[in-house]
C-alpha cells in the first residue's frame, strides 16, 4: 500500500489497524506522530478517515474573511502532510461505531456504508459551531467555523460597500457599513478586531469614507474574555476602543430580523452584517455511537483518554471530555489540548503495541494569546503578560510549532513565510 495515498476504506481484516475518526488538530497530529514513531515490528497499519481533504485553522478565518490572505492561508492539505508517511487516508465520514464488533461504519449519511475493522479506535471529530434557538438567528447570521464561513463573511462585506456606494447621504451609508460580531470571547474577539483595523482600508479602496464604519461587538455578559486575566482584558478593550469599535456589553440577543439585531433590554441595533461567535459543541453524530457522554454532549475520555468501557477505544480533542485530575474540571477546547492529547495517545498506542500498559494523561496550559486586529494582540505565557506586538509573535510562534510538529522544517518554513507576507 503506498503511503500517504488515499486508497479508499479498506474492508479486508483489521491486523493491528488503528482507525482515527477526524483529520483536525487531534487527528492529524495523532497519525504524524504515530507514523513517525512506530517501528516495523510494531506491525501496525494507520487510517484516518476524514471527509475533507485539508485542515482548517479556525483562528486564522478573520484574515480571510477581511483579506487579503487568500483561503489557503488557513488550509493545511492533508496529501501534502501525509505524502511520505505510512498512513491511508479516507476521504469519508464514519457514519456509526459498533464497539463490541470492533468495526466502525464509513459513508454518506444516507448511501451505502462500508465496514472497517480496528484494533485501535481513536475518536477525534470535533466540534461544530453553536447556534442558539434565537428566532432570526440561525437564518440571518454568519458563523465562523471554516473557511466557506470565511468566504461568505467576505462576500456579504463587499455586498454591503456595493450598497453603500449608491446611497446619496451620510446616514443611510452608515446604516449599510455597520458590521455586528455577537460573542465575546477569542473568536468574535479576533475577528471583530480584524474588522476594526482592516475594514478602513478595505473601503478607500471602494472608494468609501472610513467615518461611515460601523462596528458593533455584542457579548451578553459584562465583559469580554474570560479566559484570560482581568488586566488583559482592560487592555484588550482599550485596544478595541482605539480601532473605534463599540461594545455592548451585559444583554443578550433576543431576536434577529433582517438588518436587525434585537437585545434583551429593548435595544435594536442595525446589523446588515451579523457574524455570531457564540462557541461551539462537540460532533453532534458522536454521541449517537453508544459511548458513554457527559451531559454536554462530548464523549467522555479516561485518565488514559479512553472511553469508558471500551479498552481498545480512545476519545481526544473538542469531542472528548477530558477531566484534569489537577482540579477536576473538563478541558476546554482549545487546540494546545488537542494536539498534546494526541502527541500522549501515539505513545500510548505504541506502548500497547509493545505489550505495555499506557500511561495516564496530565495536561498543561503555557498560555493563551488572542489576536486583537493582525498586528496587535493580548495573552500570557507561563507567568508573562504580553500585549501588542510580542503577543502577536507568541501566537504565530505557536503556528509555526504546530507546523513543524506535523509538516517539519520544511512545513514550518513555507508556512512561517506565507504568514510573515500576510503581515506586510
Amino acid at each position: 500500500m503506498d503511503a500517504g495515498l488515499n486508497t479508499g476504506c479498506a474492508t479486508e481484516g483489521a491486523g493491528r489497524r488503528v482507525v482515527i475518526a477526524g483529520g483536525g488538530y487531534a487527528g492529524t497530529t495523532l497519525a504524524v506522530k504515530l507514523a513517525k514513531a512506530m517501528r516495523p515490528d510494531d506491525d501496525l497499519e494507520i487510517m484516518l478517515i476524514e471527509p475533507n481533504p485539508c485542515q482548517q485553522a479556525l483562528s486564522e478565518l478573520d484574515l480571510v474573511a477581511v483579506g487579503p490572505p487568500r483561503p489557503e492561508f488557513c488550509e493545511l492539505w492533508h496529501p501534502t502532510v501525509f505524502k511520505d508517511l505510512p498512513v491511508t487516508v479516507c476521504y469519508d465520514r464514519v457514519d456509526d461505531v459498533r464497539a463490541k464488533e470492533h468495526v466502525v461504519l464509513v459513508g454518506p449519511r444516507d448511501g451505502e456504508k462500508r465496514e472497517v475493522g480496528y484494533w485501535r479506535l481513536v475518536i477525534a471529530t470535533g466540534a461544530i459551531a453553536f447556534v442558539p434557538p434565537v428566532p432570526g438567528l440561525a437564518e440571518h447570521a454568519v458563523t465562523m467555523w471554516s473557511v466557506a464561513d470565511a468566504q461568505e463573511l467576505q462576500r456579504r462585506i463587499e455586498a454591503q460597500f456595493r450598497i453603500a456606494a449608491r446611497l446619496p447621504d451620510a446616514a443611510s451609508r452608515r446604516r449599510a457599513l455597520t458590521f455586528v460580531v455577537v460573542g465575546g470571547g477569542a473568536t468574535g474577539i479576533e475577528i471583530v478586531g480584524t474588522l476594526g483595523q482592516m475594514l478602513p482600508k478595505r473601503m478607500r479602496s471602494f472608494g468609501l469614507d472610513p467615518a461611515d464604519l460601523r462596528v458593533v461587538l455584542v457579548e451578553g455578559r459584562p465583559d469580554i474574555l474570560y479566559d484570560l486575566p482581568q488586566s488583559l482584558r482592560e487592555k484588550a478593550k482599550r485596544r478595541l476602543a482605539r480601532l473605534s469599535v463599540e461594545l455592548r456589553l451585559g444583554s443578550m440577543v433576543s431576536a434577529v430580523e433582517d438588518g436587525l439585531l434585537k437585545l434583551a433590554d429593548g435595544s435594536v441595533i442595525d446589523a446588515p452584517v451579523l457574524v455570531f461567535c457564540g462557541g461551539a459543541k462537540a460532533d453532534p453524530d458522536a454521541i449517537g455511537w453508544g459511548l458513554e457522554a457527559d451531559p454536554s454532549g462530548r464523549l467522555v475520555s479516561g485518565p488514559d483518554l479512553k472511553v469508558p468501557g471500551h479498552d481498545d477505544v480512545y476519545a481526544v480533542g473538542d469531542v472528548a471530555a477530558f477531566r484534569d485530575p489537577a482540579d477536576n474540571r473538563t478541558l476546554p477546547m482549545l487546540a494546545q489540548f488537542a494536539i498534546r492529547e494526541a502527541e500522549h495517545l501515539a505513545e500510548s498506542i505504541l506502548r500497547e503495541a509493545r505489550g505495555e500498559p499506557p500511561e495516564p494523561f496530565h495536561p498543561h496550559m503555557h498560555g493563551e494569546f488572542v489576536s486583537i486586529g493582525p498586528s496587535w494582540g493580548v495573552g500570557w505565557a507561563l507567568r508573562w503578560h504580553l500585549t501588542g506586538l510580542p503577543a502577536i509573535v507568541m501566537k504565530r510562534l505557536t503556528y509555526a510549532l504546530y507546523w513543524w510538529i506535523v509538516g517539519g522544517i520544511p512545513l514550518a518554513w513555507r508556512r512561517t513565510r506565507e504568514m510573515l507576507a500576510m503581515q506586510r
